[in-house]
C-alpha cells in the first residue's frame, strides 16, 4: 500500500484519541486533488485509505498494520457534498464499526473546516485479514481485536 506521491505521512497530524473511538487525521490537499473547482470524488477513497494507514501505524506500531495484511474487500462511498477549490486540508474521522472473526468494518468520514462540521463523504470499508500470500484469511487475535476496539468490548 503506497502513500500517494507528493503527500507524505510526516505532513499529516492525528489527534490523540484512543482506539475504538473516532480518531481525526488531517490531510493537506494538493492541486492534483481537484478537478474543475472541487475535490475529485476519486480522491475521497484515497483520503480514506491514507487515514486508515495512519490509524493502523499508530495502533499497531508498524507501517501498515499487524492486523497482518488487511485487504479491502468491500467499499461504499456516500458523497454528500463537494469540497471546493481553495480548501487547504481535509479532516478524516476514522472509526471501527464492527470486528468479526476474519474481517472488520471501518468508517471514515471526510470533511473540511470551510464546509462545516458534517462530513462531505462517508466511506465504509470491510477489510479482510490475510496471511502473507494475500489469499489465506486469518482469524483476528484477541490482541488485535483489543487494538481495533480500544476500551470497548464491541463496536457500536
Amino acid at each position: 500500500m503506497a502513500t500517494p506521491t507528493g503527500r507524505s505521512a510526516d505532513t499529516r497530524t492525528a489527534d490523540d484519541t484512543p482506539a475504538g473511538v473516532v480518531h481525526r487525521v488531517r490531510i493537506p490537499l494538493r492541486i492534483s486533488d481537484f478537478v474543475g473547482m472541487h475535490v475529485n470524488n476519486v480522491r475521497f477513497q484515497e483520503f480514506s485509505q491514507d487515514a486508515r494507514l495512519i490509524w493502523f501505524r499508530e495502533r499497531f506500531g508498524v507501517p501498515g498494520s499487524r492486523v497482518p495484511i488487511a485487504l479491502a474487500r468491500w467499499m461504499e462511498i456516500d458523497f454528500r457534498r463537494t469540497i471546493g477549490m481553495g480548501v487547504a486540508e481535509v479532516w478524516v474521522d476514522v472509526e471501527v464499526l464492527k470486528v468479526g472473526r476474519t474481517s472488520f468494518t471501518m468508517r471514515t468520514s471526510i470533511g473540511s473546516e470551510p464546509t462545516g462540521p458534517g462530513p462531505c463523504a462517508v466511506v465504509d470499508t470491510v477489510l479482510v485479514v490475510t496471511a502473507d500470500d494475500e489469499i489465506t484469511t486469518l482469524e483476528i487475535t484477541p490482541e488485535e481485536r483489543a487494538a481495533l476496539l480500544g476500551d470497548r468490548e464491541e463496536a457500536v
